[in-house]
């Protein structure tokens, strides 16, 4: 899978060729003279923002989705994703998601960090908002990593992991050492080889702002103590007065994609190359069955003209298509029964933020704050009514905006009914169809939704494995008895 970056390409092939039109007759046999012995920043980055868009919509987001149940399994017992739907996910299938994040994406970002911090600030500052946020979707999926002695390329090949808890404390000074760098006079600056915002530093400020939200609000768990919760709430409210968070849906945090071959969307690209094999779950139909949910509309195609979820862990068991597919709001303009495939991936949004800030307002001052949590909670819900038809028709966009004034007058459009958290969850689970991880992290922190794990198993996974080849290369990689263990540490 490739994303389409027409500069990089183009700036790539003038520099190449420059490169062997000067080289030498005789050369180092293991010195490959096609390639780029220190490439700009500007050529960096967007190859590091690439991976990063297509990674989040990749394995990661397929082992934690199904784990999740917004996504279910079929296929048979050959297919991979219906051993991964019955937790069979093992160091094996780490492999290709670890390296691309460990040897290429958080490398190009250090590699930028260090070639730009003194002169070019803007472009260091950008990487280091992009490595917090690996780190934070990493340290929510494996726990304990290498950090402090990360990146350092030849100087430690074997570096030490360090713990969850130091790690979420780091990523917060790092979010700040980044905007506090992009706001810095810059010799050289991030444009159109800004995949995410195009060169736009108070997005990227906002984009900080809301990462710190999501890191504060998973110290709120189950069973989190006192000092976590007075650790979220004095950083909240340090982050809400700086009065910079997103602020509708085009500050969303997303990788967009093209509609040319090998260029799309890498869910929908998984869709298209593998069909009958991975499907809505039955656990997220049926919620959003249960409120008669006008996303449905854009999320979901009909089956025999209803919304149909398959069951997680039936998918080598009772093998079906009978059920609905992604639809619009993962796969893109549908034309003439084909999906353009240019859905973005999305990763951290203006409706998960207005859910965050529902939670926390819910949860702190003994619930006394539960009318801010409730116009936060219809921020959120609106928002995400309004991401649902960016690739709709006509006629789905009017049913999806009909659908959306019945929800907010009905009892789903307020918390004052009900157990706030779980209907804050649950509709942060709605919202973020197709984000990966933070699903599961919220399943995992609050218990909701309510989940019911595959049989045979007794219980749904906590944790990934660690890759298999780390785990070969280097001795200071964890013992992991179990991807049921709670491992990380807000996972109480």
């Amino acid at each position: 899978m490739r994303i389409n970056i027409k500069k990089t390409t183009f700036l790539w092939v003038i520099t190449a060729t420059i490169g062997l039109s000067s080289c030498k007759k005789f050369v180092d046999i293991n010195d490959d003279p096609t390639r780029l012995k220190d490439p700009d920043a500007s050529l960096i980055l967007p190859a590091a923002q690439g991976r990063i868009g297509f990674t989040m919509g990749s394995d990661i987001h397929r082992f934690t989705s199904l784990w999740a149940q917004q996504f279910a399994a079929q296929g048979g017992g050959s297919a991979q994703p219906t051993q991964y739907d019955k937790y069979a996910v093992g160091e094996g299938d780490i492999n290709n998601t670890w390296a691309a994040t460990f040897g290429g994406t958080l490398s190009d970002l250090q590699k930028v960090i260090q070639k730009t911090e003194t002169t070019s600030p803007r472009y260091s500052g950008v990487s280091k908002l992009l490595k917090a946020y690996v780190y934070q979707t990493h340290v929510d999926a494996y726990g304990d990593l290498p950090f402090s002695e990360a990146n350092g390329f030849e100087a430690n090949l074997k570096p030490k992991y360090d713990s969850s808890s130091s790690i979420y404390d780091a990523l917060i000074g790092l979010i700040d050492a980044g905007i506090a760098d992009i706001k810095k006079a810059s010799a050289l600056s991030p444009t159109t080889d800004d995949l995410f915002y195009g060169g736009d530093m108070d997005k990227w400020e906002r984009f900080g702002n809301a990462l710190k939200l999501r890191i504060y609000i998973h110290y709120f768990s189950a069973n989190g103590t006192a000092a976590d919760a007075t650790k979220a709430k004095n950083g909240i409210v340090a982050v809400l007065a700086t009065n910079k968070l997103l602020r509708n849906n085009a500050d969303n945090f997303q990788m967009r994609f093209l509609t040319s071959a090998n260029q799309t969307n890498p869910i929908h690209q998984f869709e298209g190359s593998r069909p009958n094999q991975f499907f809505p779950s039955k656990t997220l139909v049926d919620l959003m069955n249960a409120k008669s949910d006008a996303r449905r509309n854009s999320f979901l195609t009909l089956f025999s003209g209803s919304y149909v979820g398959a069951t997680n862990g039936l998918g080598d068991i009772t093998i079906s298509t009978n059920f609905s597919r992604m639809s619009t709001y993962l796969r893109g303009k549908l034309s003439a029964g084909v999906y353009g495939g240019e859905a973005p991936i999305r990763m951290l949004t203006f409706a998960e933020q207005n859910q965050i800030l529902a939670e926390y307002y819910a949860r702190t001052n003994g619930g006394a704050d539960l009318l801010t949590a409730d116009t936060y909670y219809k921020a959120g819900i609106t928002a995400s009514f309004g991401a649902a038809t960016e690739f709709s028709d006509a006629t789905e966009a009017a049913a999806v905006n009909a659908g959306l004034t019945t929800y907010l007058a009905s009892t789903n459009g307020t918390i004052a009914v009900g157990n706030a958290i779980q209907k804050i969850i649950e509709e942060k689970f709605v919202a973020n169809f197709g984000v990966a991880i933070e699903p599961w992290t919220d399943w995992r922190r609050t218990g909701f939704p309510v989940l019911t794990p595959v049989s045979p198993a007794t219980a749904i996974p906590r944790i990934l494995p660690y890759s298999f080849n780390e785990r070969s290369y280097n001795p200071n990689t964890p013992a992991r008895p179990s991807v049921f263990t709670k491992t990380v540490f807000w996972d109480k």
